[in-house]
């Protein structure tokens, strides 16, 4: 916050600032764009004043954390889901060729994928 003296008065005073500038000054902040220390010195402001522009615009960076590792949960939640089918669809298909008893999936899957119901197959011996 910048202060001015007025000439020949002693009383020091704050100088406001409109809401759409302080909307310009946090926006890029949460983004990851902008640093609110980078932002106050572009802006030639103090970075406290910053801080709390940002906070009372719901813009400082622990929510943006949160949502953060929610969403790294939410991931790993559908990294374990997707693992999951994918070990049922080789247990089936490797039921499947050893009912038919032929090596017809080797024509039809990537190698490595064939390699993996191969040893399913085994497991399920």
């Amino acid at each position: 916050m910048e202060k001015h003296k007025r000439p020949g008065n002693e009383i020091n005073f704050t100088k406001r600032y409109s809401l759409a500038f302080k909307k310009q000054v946090c926006e890029p902040v949460p983004n990851g764009q902008m640093s609110r220390r980078y932002a106050a010195k572009k802006y030639g402001l103090h970075r406290n004043t910053v801080a709390s522009w940002c906070r009372e615009f719901n813009m400082d960076k622990s929510p943006k954390n949160h949502s953060k590792n929610k969403e790294i949960k939410q991931l790993k939640d559908k990294i374990e889901e997707l693992e999951l089918i994918k070990d049922i669809q080789q247990d089936m298909l490797a039921l499947l060729q050893k009912q038919t008893g032929t090596d017809e999936l080797e024509k039809y899957l990537p190698e490595q994928l064939f390699k993996e119901i191969q040893k399913a197959a085994k497991r399920l011996k």
